[in-house]
């Protein structure tokens, strides 16, 4: 990683002005926005090279920033997109993972932090999930209070498990539970918008539109459609 000392020797700047074309190792110390509360876009072209990444939603400063909206789910590989971002504080330690073709590292405590605020795929759209792609296995799950459109596609089969009814658990499927809602047919899929939300203490299955969802208890991470 870059050394803390040579970043606290660059100058802050507090927004990029308007959306750069990114090198997939582009992070926001190349970028320039390393002053509290800067923010700005990139333009992450699709299959680029991915980059080094520490941490899980919330990264070090120098990681790159279109490999970290790939690791969680703001963006897929293959389409990019046009990432939005905010440098937040340090952290004292930074958890990698492994999420959506993408792995993470562990790090210790580091000055300055981003985190992904939104995204839109290159040329407009929604991103285009599989039938059974969940809020977790998209890695959007912790994301509260975003609000995100997806495209599930035709599905004859449907399939997917589902908890809960209105309010689903975040590993519930999306198109399923979309399917369930109402909101589309497996036959023919289509476009459906989520709000994650947070912990519920419980969760009511029940039977709907052919769809049957279970019952759980207490689940920190859920979604409703919006």
């Amino acid at each position: 990683m870059i050394s803390n000392l040579l970043k606290t020797s660059i100058a802050a700047t507090v927004l990029l002005s308007s959306p750069a074309w990114a090198d997939w190792s582009a992070n926001l110390i190349s970028l320039g926005a390393t002053g509290a509360g800067a923010t700005g876009q990139v333009e992450c072209a699709p299959n680029g090279s991915f980059g080094s990444v520490w941490g899980t939603g919330t990264y070090t400063s120098d990681s790159s920033v279109c490999t970290a909206a790939v690791h969680y789910g703001w963006i897929a590989h293959d389409q990019g997109g046009m990432v939005d971002f905010r440098q937040v504080p340090g952290l004292d330690s930074y958890a990698g993972s492994a999420q959506n073709g993408v792995t993470s590292s562990d790090y210790g405590a580091w000055s300055a932090s981003f985190q992904i605020t939104g995204a839109t795929p290159i040329g407009g759209g929604v991103r285009q999930i599989a039938w059974g792609d969940s809020a977790d296995s998209l890695g959007v799950a912790s994301a509260v209070g975003e609000v995100i459109s997806l495209a599930c596609p035709a599905d004859s089969l449907g399939g997917g498990s589902v908890w809960g009814t209105d309010v689903y658990t975040s590993d519930s499927a999306i198109c399923a539970a979309a399917a369930h809602r109402g909101h589309i047919v497996p036959a023919t899929g289509g476009i459906v918008t989520v709000r994650i939300l947070g912990s519920q203490p419980n969760y009511g299955g029940s039977e709907r539109n052919g769809v049957v969802s279970s019952d759980y208890g207490e689940w920190s991470r859920s979604y409703s459609f919006h």
